[in-house]
C-alpha cells in the first residue's frame, strides 16, 4: 500500500490562501468588542500578510503555511493589546 505524503511545495500556497480566510473571519469577528478603527487595524493587518504570501508562494511555496499563523498571531496581540491597555470591551 502506497502512501502519499503532502507535497507543500504544491499545496503550500493553497493552505495559505485558505488560512487567511480564516484570519479573515478571525479579524472581522472582533466588531462586537472592538472600536471601528480597530477593526480596520485589524483587516489592515492582512495586507502585508497576504503580499508575504503572495511573494511566498513564488519563491517559498512550502512556507506558506506559516503565513496565516503569523496573521493570525498579529491579530491576537493586537486583540490582547486593545483589550487590555486602550479599553476595548462588549
Amino acid at each position: 500500500m502506497s502512501r502519499r505524503r503532502l507535497d507543500l511545495e504544491r499545496s503550500g500556497p493553497w493552505i495559505g490562501v485558505a488560512g487567511m480566510f480564516i484570519v479573515l473571519w478571525y479579524a472581522i469577528s472582533s466588531v462586537p468588542y472592538a472600536p471601528w478603527w480597530g477593526v480596520v487595524l485589524s483587516l489592515a493587518l492582512l495586507i502585508p500578510t497576504s503580499m508575504l504570501l503572495a511573494r511566498w508562494a513564488r519563491s517559498r511555496p512550502a512556507l506558506c503555511v506559516t503565513v496565516p499563523v503569523i496573521g493570525a498571531a498579529l491579530n491576537g496581540a493586537l486583540a490582547y493589546v486593545g483589550a487590555t491597555y486602550w479599553g476595548w470591551s462588549n
